[in-house]
């Protein structure tokens, strides 16, 4: 009896020791593991009968930390979720209000990108690893000489929808290109992509943007193509070189309507307070009246910018709010994207929500306006409560030396606002 007992114990010790266990650790399973290295992300926005692709490179660092590259720009995201059950995960944007929704196959993702800030709004995407290559056929080519560094752009054009813009590139002897377009309402951020003989093709994802263009160099040496955002957007463009072409001044483009003489306003901050130029903190000081969107990167940047300038001119009296305009008009969901924002970016000054983001709504709230044209829109009023100067758009980083034109104009006049 005793020997059978003994063999019943090792025999039941041998089963345990060789089940599996029930505690799941994912850094323990490789299918669960996100492969480390570089990656090739597109997201299909054609069909079966016109397959087309908006594709960006990015680097897994490990399994909660993944960097998107857009030329200079390097976005990093450190908020994803994990489902141990089929191996599926998430990945939310920062400050965006996006996601992708995988399964993990390895070295293989399939799912899709979802965009909040738009109804039903979501992409098929797929990765690879291992694959640095934005497009493919970017090589060195006769091509690469010939193409100038700015060219004055008109979007839509032959239509009344056309508008201006001044397109900036940098091309390597690689025949990779980086840069971006700038409009009178702001740029399209940081583009990369290349040179395939006579094709340019350069994208783009910050979470918000998913932006494709493409174009031929034709005879004359011109550039004809078109743009692509996301699967709801697509325009033609048209280019020629030219180093003098100038937009609409910024200065110029939103001003006071006849009848008014200064801005007015009192709208709710994230705590549920009420902010107003009249309030004492704002008595006899210069402040800066930012118009932005939770959902808009020109007004990320600006706002990088804004945060710096604040920091460094506070203590000398300057002030800033941000009248936040969301495109659901939503006074939780304004709090939920405002305090994201403002933890993400250390925004230290007032963050106030003025409504709907459309701008025929917005203008309302400030009836004063001739209208709002852009998403950033930056005013700035004196000591006394006079607009000294309205700045429609924003000239944003990936624009590099008009970007340094604009922040040193803005400090200057800065400056001078605190020194009356």
């Amino acid at each position: 009896m005793k020997h059978f007992l003994y063999f019943m114990a090792c025999l039941l010790l041998g089963f345990y020791a060789c089940s599996p266990s029930t505690t799941t650790n994912i850094d323990s399973q490789s299918i669960a593991r996100l492969t480390e290295g570089l990656w090739r992300g597109v997201l299909n926005i054609g069909n079966d009968t016109n397959p087309l692709e908006i594709p960006f490179n990015f680097e897994v660092v490990n399994n909660q930390k993944i960097v998107i590259h857009n030329g200079d720009e390097h976005i990093e995201v450190t908020d994803i979720n994990y489902n141990e059950k089929d191996n599926s995960f998430s990945i939310k944007m920062p400050v965006f209000g996006s996601e992708f929704k995988l399964v993990n196959h390895q070295n293989r993702w399939e799912g899709e990108w979802h965009n909040y800030n738009k109804k039903d709004y979501k992409i098929p995407f797929k990765a690879v690893n291992d694959n640095p290559v934005r497009f493919q056929g970017v090589s060195a080519s006769k091509t690469a000489a010939q193409f100038k560094k700015r060219w004055k752009v008109t979007f839509s054009p032959d239509t009344e929808d056309n508008y201006p813009a001044i397109g900036l590139f940098n091309v390597l002897e690689d025949g990779t290109v980086t840069g971006t377009f700038l409009t009178e309402t702001g740029d399209y951020r940081y583009l990369e992509g290349g040179l395939n003989g006579k094709e340019l093709s350069l994208s783009c994802f910050d979470g918000a943007h998913a932006f494709l263009f493409k174009a031929t160099i034709q005879e004359d040496g011109s550039l004809k193509g078109d743009f692509w955002s996301g699967k709801h957007w697509h325009e033609p463009w048209i280019a020629s070189p030219n180093d003098s072409f100038e937009l609409a001044p910024m200065d110029k483009l939103t001003y006071l309507k006849k009848g008014y003489d200064k801005l007015v306003f009192s709208f709710p901050t994230i705590n549920g307070d009420t902010v107003s130029l009249d309030d004492a903190r704002f008595e006899g000081k210069p402040t800066i009246v930012q118009i932005t969107g939770s959902w808009c990167p020109n007004c990320m940047d600006e706002t990088r910018f804004l945060v710096d300038v604040y920091k460094e001119y506070k203590s000398k009296g300057l002030e800033i709010i941000a009248i936040d305009y969301e495109v659901v008009n939503d006074f939780k969901i304004f709090q939920k994207n405002a305090t994201r924002i403002k933890e993400h970016l250390g925004i230290e000054y007032p963050i106030v929500f003025g409504g709907p983001a459309k701008k025929s709504e917005a203008v309302k709230t400030l009836p004063m306006l001739n209208h709002i044209l852009s998403y950033p829109t930056a005013i700035f009023i004196d000591k006394n409560g006079k607009i000294r100067e309205i700045h429609t758009g924003f000239s944003g980083p990936g624009t590099g030396d008009l970007y340094q034109e604009y922040v040193d104009k803005t400090i200057t006049l800065v400056e001078q606002l605190i020194a009356e």
